[in-house]
């Protein structure tokens, strides 16, 4: 990272205290903020691609291992609860 002088760096906010005072600590031995949130994001894994084909034929590979089961459809279910009038059996 090229150095900056402190007074030409852009200012970092933070939502939560406890982030500020983590920074802090971590910035104790005199390197800046932004050398120590750099250092940080580079130990983050990068997220994963929002490839939907790969998504998708994930789940069918999942699904693949499931035993096909029929199940009734509606009209089968209201038929079993239903009589010819429509009153429940």
């Amino acid at each position: 990272m090229a150095t900056v002088p402190r007074r030409q760096q852009r200012r970092i906010a933070f939502a939560s205290d406890r982030a500020f005072r983590r920074l802090q600590l971590l910035t104790r031995g005199g390197r800046s903020q932004a050398e120590v949130i750099e250092e940080a994001l580079e130990r983050m894994p990068l997220p994963l691609s929002d490839d939907r084909t790969r998504v998708v034929e994930d789940i069918r590979a999942l699904l693949g291992g499931l035993p096909k089961r029929a199940y009734p459809t509606m009209q089968e279910l209201d038929a079993d609860e239903y009589d010819a009038d429509g009153n429940v059996r």
